[in-house]
């Protein structure tokens, strides 16, 4: 079967993977001039970033995607765990890292709380509860009926593993010191959501780190999607970069072709788009044929934080970074209002600083860092920042955090910088409001209830990514593009001629 693929980020590379080994003839659409969305890679003057995601969890995955294809992923990467996973600085001048080792785990959480340590194993067993049954029971299936997802067994198991309870609340059952429940539940904020709203089952996010660790590959994150362009293109699919799907030509319920920028079409039996699901139903579904994804109802849902961005290329190293390094406002309730709430900049911001020359000197010129730093922000649909006016001001805020935080004289070391605001997020990735991480992750917009990853009224036309089953994330897009080619295999068969 042809089967166009529009977008060539992580997901669609493994779906695209997937489906060409099991038989599909498979083109892959990417607008951009590079594949990988946001998972990509920016150098300049001897410095190179990877510019989206940086922790690479749940290896697994990965090596599943490779199996797929009936090839090893240790023959097209190499993976190095980071040890310990990552330090936190809490404002008080207090640091805790993380680690996947027990033993020294414990004796760092007695170091804040006396006896915290002794209370680290039931926390990771019931945490580890949480991550089996989301991954048998929500993650790792397709739900195409709500009977499939409301079975008894599964709301059972929502009440056990705590869908319905508070995550920083959950965390307070083990550990007092409100320090330890923040790093023990900040890992939310990967999925863009405050750990004070965020369900109680998302404590599977931090047992992934600490039982299973944090990786990365020699060379950056950016090197797997080298790695899976390569398994693709030998496997036979074709990657067109510099691709630009303007529309599609749907009649009788089915997507004939593709069309893209300049008027040619590319004809197709089945289409996943792998560009974000709301901006991929505004521009290519006509809205007579998604009722359940009107303009009115895409603009209702929930969508995750966003990012600002700073990359810094210096002259000099930091000897206090490790490769990951958390840094915590002492406010931290206020931080978390500010960003989700008020939809305001935070006055005191969090910051992620990852400075990947620890483990792979190539990322910088001899002596010095190439530091990424993140910032999580609103997104943009409450209209609340200008970017174009804020953005300058803000930089100096985040310079001056660095500074403070034992960065000195940072500006006079930078030597080569970018930012990326919410809006280049939208301008350059189609994502929703400048939303880093796509659509939400609140109990409506998980399992059956987020939006599926086939349109209803549109039978040949499938999605993968961040914004559809089963949610944001490399692993769960990976996960993702599994389940869709399930699915494609399952409901697709051969077009009879003038169907």
């Amino acid at each position: 079967m042809q089967t166009v693929v529009i977008g060539a980020g992580a997901g669609g590379l493994a779906t695209a993977i997937r489906l060409q080994a099991s038989g599909h003839q498979v083109t892959v659409l990417e607008r951009n001039a590079t594949v990988g969305g946001r998972a990509n890679t920016w150098e300049s003057d001897g410095y190179r970033f990877d510019t989206g995601p940086s922790l690479l969890l749940m290896p697994d995955v990965y090596h599943e995607l490779f199996r797929a294809a009936g090839r090893r992923l240790d023959d097209y990467l190499e993976l190095l765990q980071i040890t310990p996973n990552y330090r936190i600085r809490f404002d008080d001048g207090t640091c805790f890292d993380a680690t996947p080792d027990a033993a020294c785990l414990g004796h760092a959480l007695d170091r804040i709380e006396p006896g915290a340590g002794g209370r680290l194993p039931a926390f990771m067993k019931d945490a580890g509860y949480k991550y089996a049954v989301a991954r048998e029971r929500f993650i790792g299936r397709n739900f195409t009926h709500l009977g499939q997802f409301a079975t008894p067994r599964n709301l059972v198991e929502l009440v056990r593993t705590g869908a319905l309870r508070n995550l920083f609340t959950y965390a307070g059952r083990y550990f007092r010191d409100e320090r330890l429940r923040l790093a023990l539940t900040f890992q939310s904020m990967y999925l863009g959501i405050s750990p004070l709203d965020a369900p109680a089952i998302y404590a599977l996010l931090p047992y992934t780190e600490l039982a299973e660790g944090i990786w990365f590959p020699r060379g950056g994150i950016y090197q797997l999607i080298v790695a899976m362009r390569r398994l693709a293109e030998e496997l036979g699919v074709e990657v067109r970069t510099g691709a630009e799907v303007t529309g599609l030509n749907i009649s009788g319920g089915r997507v004939r072709g593709v069309c893209l920028a300049g008027g040619s079409v590319t004809t197709a039996d089945v289409v996943v788009a792998n560009a974000d699901l709301p901006y991929a139903y505004r521009a290519l579904v006509p809205e007579a044929l998604r009722p359940d994804f009107t303009d009115r109802k895409l603009a209702g849902m929930r969508y995750t934080a966003s990012a600002y961005m700073l990359y810094l290329g210096v002259n000099r190293r930091y000897d206090g970074l490790l490769h990951h390094n958390v840094f915590l406002a002492g406010d931290f309730r206020a931080n978390f209002a500010s960003i989700f709430k008020t939809h305001t900049l935070p006055e005191c911001p969090s910051l992620y600083v990852n400075a990947p020359a620890r483990t792979d000197p190539s990322f910088a010129p001899p002596g010095c860092d190439a530091l990424y730093v993140l910032v999580p922000v609103p997104h943009m649909q409450h209209g609340s920042i200008d970017w174009t006016r804020d953005e300058p001001a803000f930089r100096e805020r985040v310079l001056d955090r660095l500074e403070a935080l034992g960065m000195t004289q940072i500006r006079r070391h930078i030597i080569v910088q970018r930012a990326v605001t919410p809006v280049d997020w939208k301008q350059t990735y189609n994502l929703e409001y400048g939303s880093a991480f796509g659509l939400g992750h609140d109990f409506m917009q998980v399992g059956y209830m987020r939006p599926q990853n086939r349109a209803k009224r549109i039978r040949n036309l499938y999605f993968v990514g961040a914004s559809t089953v089963p949610g944001t994330g490399v692993p769960l897009v990976i996960m993702g593009s599994r389940l869709v080619t399930e699915r494609i295999l399952r409901e697709q068969q051969p077009v009879p001629a003038g169907d």
